[in-house]
C-alpha cells in the first residue's frame, strides 16, 4: 500500500505543478537521476563499473524503486526549478567578479572579439575577391560582345556606379560564374555568424551570451524601444496566441539550458566517480557531449526565441503605447523621438516628461496584433 501511495504522491505534485514545470524540469531532472543511478548501480563510486552488476541489479528494479525514481526525479527539479534564471545567465556569462571570475571574462571576452574580427576580415578580402572576379568577368564580356560588334556597346569603366554593380550582378547570374557559387556562399556564412555578436563593447564571453546580446541590442531598435524594458509589459498586453508563441519559444530555451546544466553535473559526477579507473573516465564523455549538443540548441532556441520577441513587439507596439497612455505617433521618426523620453521613464528616471493622451469614454483600443 505505500508504493502507490508515494506514486500517487509524486502524479500529483506534479500535475498541480504544471504543464511548464512538467516539460522543462522533469527531463532533464529524469536524465540526472537515471545517470547517477547507472553509477551507483555499477558500483563505480568504490570501484571499476561492473556491468555484471549493474544490469541484473537495473532490471530488476519494480514498481516501487520506479515510484521512488520518479519521487527522486521530482525533488531534484523542485531544486532546480528556481534556478532557471541564474542558470542562463551562468550560460550567458554572468560569472561574478571575483579575480578569477574576472580573469576568465577578460580570456574569453577577448577571444570573440578577436573573433568577430576575424570573421570582418574574411568578409571584406571575400568581397574583394569576389569583386575582382566579376569585374574581371565583364571586361571579358565586353571584348567578346567587341567581337560580335554588338550594338551600343560601353565599356565597363564607363559606366556609372549603379550600372556596372547590375551588370556584375547580372555576370554572377550567367553560367560562366559557377565556379564562383561556393565563394558566395562561404561568404554569406560569414555574414551570417557576424550577426550573432553584438557592438564589441558589449561582448559577452559565451556564444549564448553574445546570441542573446545583439538580439537584446537590437530588437525595437528601429522604433527607440528597448526589448529588455518592454518585454514584460508586452508579456501581459499581448493576444492569447501571442503569448503562447512566445511561452512555447522560451520553454525551448529553458528546456536546452536546463539539460545543458543538468548534462554538465553528470559529466562531473562521472569524472569523480571514475577518476582513477583508467578508460573508464571516457564514460565522461557522454554526458558532456549532451552538455555541447544542448548548449548549441539553446542557442539555436535563443535566436527563435528573440526572432518571436522581434514580431511580438513589433504587432503589440500601439497596443503598449495605448496601455500607457501615451500618444500615438503618426510617423516612425515621431516614434523614434517619443519613445527616448518613454524608455527613460520605464527605465525608473524621474527627469523626464512623457505627455499622456487618455482615451475618450467608449473608444475601443486598437485590437492586438495590428500593426
Amino acid at each position: 500500500m505505500t508504493s502507490p501511495s508515494v506514486a500517487d504522491a509524486a502524479v500529483g505534485l506534479g500535475a498541480r505543478i504544471g504543464r511548464y514545470f512538467s516539460i522543462v524540469s522533469m527531463v532533464p531532472s529524469l536524465f540526472l537521476v537515471v545517470w547517477s543511478t547507472a553509477l551507483v548501480a555499477s558500483d563505480a563510486w568504490q570501484s571499476e563499473p561492473n556491468l555484471s552488476r549493474m544490469v541484473p541489479r537495473l532490471a530488476d528494479i519494480g514498481f516501487a524503486s520506479i515510484t521512488w525514481l520518479l519521487l527522486a526525479t521530482i525533488i531534484v527539479a523542485l531544486f532546480l526549478h528556481p534556478l532557471q534564471l541564474a542558470m542562463t545567465r551562468f550560460l550567458e556569462g554572468y560569472w561574478g567578479s571575483s579575480p578569477m571570475a574576472v580573469k576568465l571574462l577578460s580570456m574569453r571576452i577577448t577571444h570573440y572579439r578577436k573573433q568577430r574580427r576575424s570573421l570582418h576580415t574574411q568578409e571584406r578580402e571575400l568581397s574583394n575577391i569576389l569583386k575582382r572576379r566579376l569585374k574581371i568577368f565583364l571586361a571579358e564580356q565586353y571584348f567578346l560582345d567587341l567581337l560580335d560588334e554588338e550594338p551600343n556597346i560601353v565599356h565597363p569603366e564607363n559606366l556609372s556606379k549603379e550600372d556596372r554593380k547590375e551588370a556584375e550582378l547580372g555576370m554572377f547570374g550567367s553560367d560562366r560564374a559557377h565556379e564562383l557559387s561556393g565563394l558566395k556562399a562561404a561568404l554569406e556564412s560569414i555574414r551570417q555568424e557576424k550577426s550573432r555578436y553584438p557592438e564589441i563593447d558589449r561582448m559577452m564571453p559565451t556564444r549564448l551570451g553574445n546570441a542573446l546580446r545583439q538580439a537584446e541590442d537590437s530588437v525595437g531598435r528601429q522604433y527607440g524601444l528597448s526589448a529588455i524594458r518592454t518585454a514584460p509589459y508586452l508579456a501581459l498586453i499581448s493576444p492569447e496566441l501571442d503569448r503562447s508563441y512566445l511561452n512555447d519559444t522560451r520553454q525551448q530555451l529553458d528546456t536546452s539550458v536546463r539539460l545543458c546544466v543538468v548534462a554538465l553535473l553528470a559529466t562531473i559526477e562521472t569524472v569523480a566517480c571514475l577518476f582513477t579507473d583508467g578508460f573508464w573516465l571516457l564514460l565522461a564523455l557522454g554526458p558532456y557531449l549532451l552538455a555541447y549538443l544542448a548548449y548549441r540548441g539553446a542557442i539555436a532556441a535563443a535566436d527563435t526565441y528573440m526572432a518571436v520577441v522581434r514580431t511580438v513587439l513589433d504587432l503589440n507596439r500601439f497596443k503598449l503605447y495605448e496601455s500607457l497612455h501615451v500618444r500615438l505617433p503618426t510617423s516612425t521618426l515621431q516614434e523614434r523621438k517619443a519613445n527616448g523620453a518613454l524608455m527613460d521613464l520605464l527605465g525608473g528616471s524621474d527627469e523626464v516628461n512623457v505627455r499622456y493622451k487618455h482615451p475618450s469614454t467608449g473608444t475601443p483600443p486598437t485590437p492586438p496584433g495590428s500593426p
